[in-house]
């Protein structure tokens, strides 16, 4: 077991090292500290909530609603913080994805 606890401390040092996990890290403290930023992604979260409880429980959704919704969306498309770490999340996931998937394809062939 100590021989695989090894291996998985190399992983996550190699991973720590990669370029896409520090710049997701980086973006992710930009987008800490931009504060507009945030507030507009809380909004977009609360208001999106508002809106899938209305229509679980199948209750009209108002237009002003989506009106709102809508326009929270363009406004945190247009924040360049949030862009980046919407970017670099997704390459740090990739890599996340690729990674597990070679493990989960080495599983596969010990098992044949």
């Amino acid at each position: 077991m100590e021989e695989i606890l090894e291996l998985a401390s190399k992983l996550g040092a190699a991973i720590a090292n990669h370029n896409r996990y520090k710049s997701f890290r980086e973006a992710e403290e930009q987008l800490k500290k931009d504060s507009v930023a945030k507030e507009v992604s809380e909004e977009l979260e609360k208001q999106s909530k508002k809106i899938y409880e209305l229509e679980k429980n199948l209750k009209p959704v108002e237009v002003e609603d989506k009106r709102k919704l809508q326009q929270l969306k363009e406004k945190v498309a247009s924040k360049q913080s949030i862009q980046n770490f919407l970017k670099a999340q997704t390459d740090y996931v990739e890599l996340m994805t690729k990674i597990n998937d070679r493990i989960e394809a080495k599983l596969a062939i010990k098992r044949d």
